[in-house]
C-alpha cells in the first residue's frame, strides 16, 4: 500500500476521488460530495484530496484516463464516486481507515429484481451487513482503490466481459475485480458503510430494497 509521510513521518494520502460521468450529474450526488470532500479536509486537513471527472458514455475509457491522470499525479488512493450515488460525509475516511488496497461499498441495483451488485466468492449475491466481507465482485459507485493496485496490473485495466456459458456481459467493474483477485488482493465490503449509500433514479434505492427481493424469493410470493 501507498503511504505518503509528511515532514514529521506521518501518514498523509494523496487522494484522488474520480467521477465518471456524463453531462449531468444527480443533485444529490453534488450535495453529498460537497460535504465528502469539505469534512474530509476538515478532519484530515494534512491529506491532499484532487477532483476529477471524465465526461462520456463508455466506462472503461474514462475509467483509464482516470487512472492514469491518479497515477501521473503521483496519488496513493483513488476514491470512485459514480455520480448516480449518495454518500455519507465520512465515507473517504471510513474507507482509508481499513488500510486495505480495494474497499468498496455495496448498494442496489436500480431495476427490479433489486439485488446488490456486490456478489461473494461462491458468486451469490451479498445481501447483509457482516462487518468486512470478501467479495468476487462488486460494483464501483463507491470504491477506494490503492494507486499500487494499478502499478502492479498490466493493461487493460477495465475491459467490458461477456460470458458464453449464460449467454450475457459483465461490466468494466466485474472485469477490473477478477484482475484484482488475480494480483493475489482481495475485493473487501465494508457492510456498515454499504447500509448508508443508496443508488440513485427516479427512486432512491438502498439495500433494503435487496432484502425485499430476497423475502419474496424465500416465501414464494
Amino acid at each position: 500500500m501507498t503511504v505518503l509521510l509528511n515532514e514529521s513521518g506521518e501518514k498523509a494520502y494523496k487522494v484522488m476521488v474520480a467521477v465518471p460521468c456524463g453531462e449531468m450529474v444527480h443533485a444529490d450526488f453534488a450535495y453529498d460530495m460537497s460535504r465528502l470532500v469539505g469534512y474530509s479536509q476538515l478532519v484530515r486537513p494534512e491529506m491532499t484530496m484532487l477532483l476529477y471527472h471524465v465526461k462520456g458514455t463508455y466506462l472503461p475509457r474514462a475509467r483509464a484516463r482516470l487512472v492514469q491522470e491518479a497515477l501521473d499525479q503521483s496519488c496513493s488512493h483513488i476514491l470512485w464516486l459514480d455520480s448516480d450515488m449518495r454518500f455519507p460525509k465520512d465515507t473517504l475516511l471510513r474507507l482509508l481507515a481499513h488500510e486495505k488496497p480495494v474497499v468498496a461499498a455495496n448498494y442496489s441495483t436500480r431495476q427490479p429484481p433489486y439485488l446488490p451488485t456486490a456478489y461473494d466468492l461462491s458468486n451469490q449475491p451479498i445481501f447483509d451487513d457482516a462487518g468486512l466481507t470478501e467479495a468476487r465482485h462488486c460494483g464501483m459507485g463507491v470504491m477506494l482503490v490503492d494507486c499500487d493496485v494499478f502499478r502492479e496490473m498490466s493493461k487493460p485495466w477495465f475491459a467490458l466481459g461477456y460470458a458464453k456459458a449464460i449467454d450475457d456481459y459483465s461490466g468494466e467493474d466485474t472485469y477490473f475485480c477478477e484482475r484484482v483477485r488475480q494480483t493475489g488482493a482481495k475485493v473487501l465490503i465494508d457492510g456498515p458503510l454499504s447500509e448508508q449509500v443508496s443508488h440513485c433514479g427516479g427512486f432512491t434505492f438502498d439495500m433494503s430494497h435487496t432484502r425485499m427481493t430476497r423475502e419474496a424469493a424465500t416465501h414464494g410470493t
